[in-house]
């Protein structure tokens, strides 16, 4: 009951401004920027999925989020990475900002002694056998 009480007090502030920043919801997406995206969407595999786009009417600018699922002591390298993809693979240097959501994922469980009952390694009982 501990983790539902911290998940829905860091949870409430994206509900009251309505805002899908900070959760795992889909939003919307526009087709003519994923077929952009494709080949690095191909590279990255299913270590994302795509969660929404935004796009600057004004400027151009695209605003895209995935759900990532690789480790989290790599998910600022792999933000820099996939960026770096869509400039060179993809030729989108309009990309204003990549967002790489986790939901409630702060670490990795099975690399860093955390609690083995909750997180994405949750059927992992810690044994070395």
């Amino acid at each position: 009951e501990v983790h539902h009480a911290h998940h829905a007090r860091v949870r409430e502030p994206y509900i009251k401004v309505q805002t899908l920043a900070g959760t795992l919801k889909k939003g919307d997406v526009d087709q003519d920027i994923v077929a952009q995206m494709e080949p690095a969407l191909k590279i990255m595999g299913s270590s994302v999925d795509l969660l929404s786009t935004w796009q600057d009417e004004e400027t151009g600018g695209i605003v895209a989020r995935f759900n990532y699922h690789g480790l989290m002591k790599n998910k600022w390298g792999m933000k820099c990475w996939f960026e770096s993809l869509l400039e060179e693979e993809c030729g989108m240097d309009n990309i204003n900002n990549i967002v790489f959501e986790t939901g409630f994922r702060r670490r990795d469980p099975a690399y860093e002694g955390g609690d083995y009952y909750y997180g994405p390694s949750s059927s992992y009982n810690g044994s070395t056998e």
